[in-house]
């Protein structure tokens, strides 16, 4: 039997275990959205209460689901361009938003900013064609 020395200087290296995967935070797209047919639908004011006519805190906002006379009645609140782009028209949507939830526009439109761009997101795809609809 023969054994081959070892060279003089060289450190036998042991395999490393393998390191756990970092931890990474969801993007806002991975995140689970609220079901499409979940109504009522609560909106929650994160950046900023409004406050109601008795001077009451609103921390969230709770809509029911929109109807065709909602449109007929302040029109459609988002339309699609020739780019496909959503386009959200800000006046109608403000009254939108106070329809559904039952609160005056004067009172949305002091809503945070944020806040409202949040609400109208989760609301536009209830105004959207279905591209179904479209294809034709």
């Amino acid at each position: 039997m023969t054994v081959v020395p070892k060279r003089e200087g060289f450190i036998e290296e042991k395999p490393k275990a393998a390191a756990p995967p970092p931890e990474i935070e969801p993007s806002p797209v991975e995140l689970p959205a609220l079901p499409a047919d979940q109504w009522p639908m609560v909106i929650k004011l994160v950046h900023k209460p409004i406050r109601d006519n008795q001077g009451n805190e609103i921390k969230e906002l709770t809509l029911r689901e929109p109807r065709a006379g909602d449109i007929s009645r302040y029109g459609l609140p988002v339309r699609v361009n020739n780019d496909a782009e959503i386009i959200i028209d800000e006046r109608k949507m403000t009254y939108v938003i106070a329809t559904l939830s039952g609160i005056l526009p004067p009172l949305i439109e002091a809503m945070d900013p944020r806040d409202w761009t949040s609400c109208a997101y989760y609301l536009r795809r209830f105004f959207i064609p279905e591209p179904a609809a479209w294809a034709a």
